[in-house]
């Protein structure tokens, strides 16, 4: 049975508390009739002479139990005298005193004895916790024989030395368990360390070697191809840039045949009629006035007429168009008004009305050569050299 587990309490009266009974008064048994007779000096003065020798383990407190002399012998012994303020009370005032120890309270395990009987008696079972224990007068004492004295200097320093010694050993085993646990935890750390170190390089590093010298194998059987390779290459490279030249060229020419036919002719002239439309709008929303609405008119009018199948007249009034949109953007300020508007219809009316195409300029070159013959004919930029050039096309 482990000392937690000892019995608190007895309906008779143990063997143990009946040999204490035999033996008497000691160092190690102390008899308290009252209650009232047990102090804190007293608790603390047991708890020391424990301390003062590692082979003693506990001291005992009778409470309850007279003393009764034997007058041929002189031994004294104890025998039950009772509770007469119960057990309760005396456990709780025994707790209460223990607990008033100094610096920290004993250690005091309370055995209550002949429960059942007319005599029950208190025992009380006292260790150190951290000797030297004293009251709050800072009475440091130990018992002797039957009676109680003070601590001498050499005592208290062994009991000192010893409770340091015992702190140390403690904080030793705590950190050689600590030492223990964090070497064993280092071991294990080397050893998954050694085996990442297998598997995370050393593995890599073989596979890596291997890897290189087939591609040094592959590169030497690569080099010998190699030129012929550029050789074809550059070919190739040549071949593909014709092919696209070539391409570019069909596409050219497909475009500009596709602009020939009148499907082409007439897609690019109904493009230009919706340009001319936005413009005119540009110009004119502005304005609320009555020319503008029949400028509108007029030139709906021209606009959704619809567009000849004929590709010579569909080109002709493609250049027409053009030439409108070219001198909205280049006679400056007045182009884009009305008064500007209001004469182009006038003059496209005309055109559209009968179309034909403008007769072909011819300067007076008798008079510019009969003015100066050398500047015409030396000057590239003069009128009749201009001509001649136009003669030549």
């Amino acid at each position: 049975m482990t000392e937690s587990q000892k019995p608190s309490r007895y309906q008779e009266i143990s063997s143990q508390a009946q040999q204490m009974l035999s033996l008497g008064e000691s160092g190690r048994y102390e008899f308290k009739s009252s209650i009232d007779a047990v102090t804190v000096k007293l608790l603390a003065a047991l708890a020391n002479w424990v301390a003062l020798d590692p082979e003693r383990e506990v001291a005992h407190l009778l409470v309850g139990i007279k003393e009764i002399e034997d007058v041929a012998t002189g031994l004294v012994c104890g025998e039950p005298c009772g509770l007469p303020r119960g057990l309760d009370k005396a456990v709780a005032r025994i707790q209460d005193l223990a607990s008033k120890t100094r610096p920290v309270p004993v250690d005091a395990f309370i055995v209550e004895e002949n429960v059942s009987g007319e005599m029950p008696f208190v025992r009380v079972e006292l260790r150190p916790t951290m000797a030297p224990h004293f009251d709050d007068e800072g009475r440091r004492q130990t018992r002797q024989g039957r009676s109680t004295r003070a601590l001498t200097d050499d005592e208290l320093l062994r009991v000192y030395l010893d409770r340091e010694a015992g702190s140390f050993a403690a904080r030793f085993r705590q950190t050689s368990d600590e030492l223990r646990s964090a070497v064993g935890a280092i071991g294990d750390q080397v050893d998954d360390v050694a085996a990442a170190i297998e598997d995370n390089i050393a593995e890599p590093i073989r596979s890596l070697t291997l890897t290189a010298e087939s591609a040094a194998d592959a590169a030497r059987s690569a080099e010998s191809s190699a030129d012929s390779a550029s050789a074809s290459a550059m070919s190739a490279e040549w071949e593909v840039s014709h092919v696209n030249q070539l391409v570019k060229g069909l596409q050219l020419a497909v475009e500009d045949i596709r602009d020939q036919t009148s499907e082409g002719h007439a897609f690019h002239l109904a493009t230009l009629r919706r340009k001319v439309w936005w413009n005119f709008t540009v110009d004119t929303y502005m304005h609320n006035s009555k020319l503008a609405d029949q400028l509108e008119q007029r030139l709906r009018a021209l606009l959704t007429r619809e567009i000849s199948i004929d590709a010579v007249h569909s080109s002709w009034e493609r250049g027409l168009w053009e030439d409108v949109l070219k001198a909205r953007t280049t006679e400056g300020r007045q182009s884009g008004t009305q008064k500007w508007w209001r004469a182009m219809l006038q003059t496209l009316e005309e055109w559209i009305g009968s179309p034909s195409y403008a007769a072909p300029e011819l300067p007076d070159l008798r008079s510019a050569l009969k003015a100066d013959l050398d500047h015409e004919l030396d000057d590239p930029e003069s009128v009749t050299r201009r001509f001649e050039d136009l003669v030549r096309d």
